[in-house]
């Protein structure tokens, strides 16, 4: 299982989940922070997840604020705020700054796109292992909805790159999160929905 790639000794990694719409990119993404919490680690996220975290402060993410050290950080739909197109603005400036320094602090982070090209290419070159999710349309307990996913992982870490190939069983996570409020770290915008739906700061 993905537990064997991703174990209790690897931190300062940077994963890449990548997809299609409704390929399961922020449920795969919930399941590894979910395997993360459960070590011990403080998680922070721009998503609602149902498990104890907080909504990552862009003022403590941009001063390496201390807080900010042997935790794990997600960052659902990461093109909104490290889109290729914008190379030179501040925000892709300070977010690729911190990716790089996260390698020094004993931070895991995950983010999720649609597509790789979308993202600032600083932190496509610094992501240690890609994850591309791909959803397999088959409902194995007829309940009307699909949950079995594929997973190919690319680790980079590797040379030559190993690649792997898993498949998983997505149900048990399925009430974990939700996707509908993704936070704009940057603006702040959609906190006040999130709040309002019961999400933590």
């Amino acid at each position: 299982m993905i537990q064997r790639v991703f174990n209790e000794k690897q931190n300062n990694l940077v994963v890449g989940i990548k997809g299609l719409k409704g390929s399961g990119k922020t449920l795969v993404m919930t399941m590894l922070l979910l395997m993360e919490y459960l070590k011990g680690k403080k998680i922070y996220t721009n998503y609602k997840v149902f498990f104890p975290h907080e909504i990552i402060d862009v003022k403590k993410l941009v001063e390496l604020d201390v807080e900010l050290e042997n935790c794990v950080i997600g960052i659902d739909e990461l093109h909104m705020i490290c889109d290729a197109r914008r190379h030179g603005k501040d925000q892709n400036l300070l977010m690729s700054y911190f990716v790089l320094q996260s390698r020094h602090r004993s931070v895991n982070f995950y983010y999720t796109t649609q597509f790789e090209r979308q993202v600032d290419v600083r932190i496509i070159e610094n992501t240690d292992i890609n994850i591309v999710c791909e959803n397999l349309y088959i409902d194995t307990d007829n309940d009307g909805f699909a949950d079995l996913f594929r997973l190919i992982i690319q680790d980079k870490r590797f040379r030559p790159v190993k690649f792997r190939q898993k498949t998983m069983y997505g149900k048990p996570f399925f009430q974990m999160y939700s996707g509908d409020y993704v936070v704009d770290i940057f603006t702040m915008k959609g906190l006040d929905k999130f709040k309002k739906k019961g999400g933590k700061k």
